[in-house]
């Protein structure tokens, strides 16, 4: 029997809604372009929401018998949170999701989390990836707060069937993986990148936020595509092993694909069935259409990077090529799925480095990126060569 639940990242598009309704959805996750708690992403890279915009679409996502997850999954908030108007403006946030009749909120700050629980009990709370949630003790820790649902610590844990074996056997409520990223696994800047969107998103924030990390980690995998097989991405077709020990609930991620791709990854979940390019699910940035962002986002946001020094026609004209913020016209990566061997999981889960985290190079993804992994030369290298002098220029202000 599937008992798949899924939450979905929404770009506030309510024919989205409307697409997703008949498959096992049951939430979907996303918040204002930015508020004063912040969250996952910088608010450049997302849609232009408005607090009317936010409150048809929790409407619409309730017609098509969906929920709506609020995020408030800031890694930090600037220790404005023990200031008195700090305080005021996280209570007057929380009034108004309830007053639109938000369903849950996604949390990664325990203060924050006792807050909502002793005066917001009516929310579902989840705890997000911010988190960090890895192991039983750090998972009783944030059920004991009021957490209704963990998301789990998926980019370091997702293949460590030990871990997620124990997690579940040590809480008692619902538990959460996201399934399509190709984040470095077990990524060292991770703390840092975690930070950096907080402060990202946050209203009256006007720090210039370069996602450095983003750029790091996309050319590490470009140049080195082992890298992208030994992410903890989650295939379609190996849900159910996931399920066998106790995890029904998955996250779909990206806030800023356009809708056909949403569906198409919901499809793809829900029917357990891969895209012939596995990229199509799991990369967060590449989309043939791009979507709708803040209205003047450029001038807003490159002015002040350019006044900074921090940006460079090198940045703009890489984030271009790359798909980054903008549309791309081709396909120039592709990640065969036919190429990945069935037992794929069975495989990688049980090597030495889904268990220690200690890679042994005993060649096992370099030889599913040979055979899986195309990249057109041309393109490839004018990527590598445009991240070379991007990364110089950064550190050379």
């Amino acid at each position: 029997m599937n008992k798949t639940r899924l939450s979905v990242a929404t770009n506030f598009d309510n024919d989205l809604l409307e697409r997703i309704a008949s498959y096992p959805v049951e939430d979907v996750y996303g918040k204002l372009t930015n508020d004063f708690i912040g969250g996952g992403r910088a608010s450049y890279s997302a849609q232009g929401v408005s607090s009317k915009v936010l409150k048809s679409h929790v409407d619409h996502a309730h017609h098509n018998n969906i929920k709506f997850t609020y995020l408030l999954n800031s890694a930090c908030l600037g220790n404005r949170e023990w200031t008195k108007h700090g305080m005021a403006r996280i209570r007057r946030l929380l009034d108004q999701l309830t007053d639109i009749k938000v369903d849950s909120v996604t949390v990664s700050i325990p203060y924050l989390a006792e807050i909502i629980k002793k005066q917001y009990p009516h929310f579902f709370m989840k705890a997000g990836i911010f988190a960090n949630i890895d192991s039983p003790d750090r998972a009783r820790f944030w059920q004991d707060l009021g957490a209704d649902m963990l998301t789990l610590e998926s980019f370091s844990i997702n293949r460590n069937f030990t871990i997620l074996k124990q997690i579940r056997k040590a809480v008692s409520c619902r538990l959460q993986l996201i399934t399509n990223f190709t984040c470095l696994s077990r990524c060292p800047m991770q703390p840092y990148h975690m930070v950096g969107l907080s402060h990202g998103s946050m209203a009256g924030d006007k720090t210039p936020f370069v996602d450095y990390c983003v750029l790091k980690c996309s050319y590490q995998t470009l140049k080195d595509p082992r890298l992208i097989i030994k992410s903890q991405w989650i295939r379609p077709e190996d849900i159910d092993r996931y399920e066998d020990i106790g995890y029904c609930d998955f996250k779909l991620l990206e806030r800023n694909a356009p809708t056909d791709l949403m569906v198409q990854r919901v499809k793809a979940y829900a029917e357990r069935s891969s895209t012939p390019n596995l990229l199509d699910l799991i990369q967060s940035y590449g989309f043939r259409k791009e979507t709708p962002k803040e209205f003047g986002w450029q001038i807003k946001y490159f002015f002040s990077f350019l006044k900074n020094n921090t940006v460079s026609r090198d940045i703009i004209n890489l984030l271009k090529k790359r798909g980054m913020l903008y549309s791309l016209k081709n396909t120039p990566i592709l990640l065969n799925s036919a190429e990945i061997p069935n037992d794929f999981l069975e495989k990688i889960s049980t090597a030495g480095c889904s268990v220690s985290g200690n890679c042994s190079g005993c060649g096992y993804c370099r030889s599913i990126a040979e055979s899986a992994y195309k990249a057109d030369n041309e393109y490839k290298e004018e990527c590598l060569k445009l991240y070379e002098r991007v990364f110089d220029q950064l550190c050379s202000r």
